[in-house]
């Protein structure tokens, strides 16, 4: 099991490369920041997701981490511009 980072890109979610598409396909629950969470609306609607407010990336990290350990792939989103 295993956390990947995933920078967004600058065009909310438009602009995601092909390893960042297939690294979300892969993975069993995507963890990021609220606001960057709600710019993958619509994309990979079969993965479960959590998020945290503004200001709580230790919580963030903490949350990837644990769910890595409990066996899932975890995909951690951020803005990446």
């Amino acid at each position: 099991m295993r956390v990947t980072v995933i920078g967004l890109g600058p065009g909310a979610g438009a602009d995601l490369t092909g390893r960042a598409i297939e690294a979300l396909e892969r993975c069993d629950l995507i963890v990021g920041y609220t606001a960057y969470i709600a710019l993958l609306e619509g994309q990979f609607p079969d993965k479960e997701r959590r998020s945290t407010g503004m200001r709580r990336e230790v919580d963030r990290c903490r949350m990837a981490i644990e769910e890595t350990v409990k066996g899932k792939n975890v995909s951690m989103v951020c803005s990446g511009d």
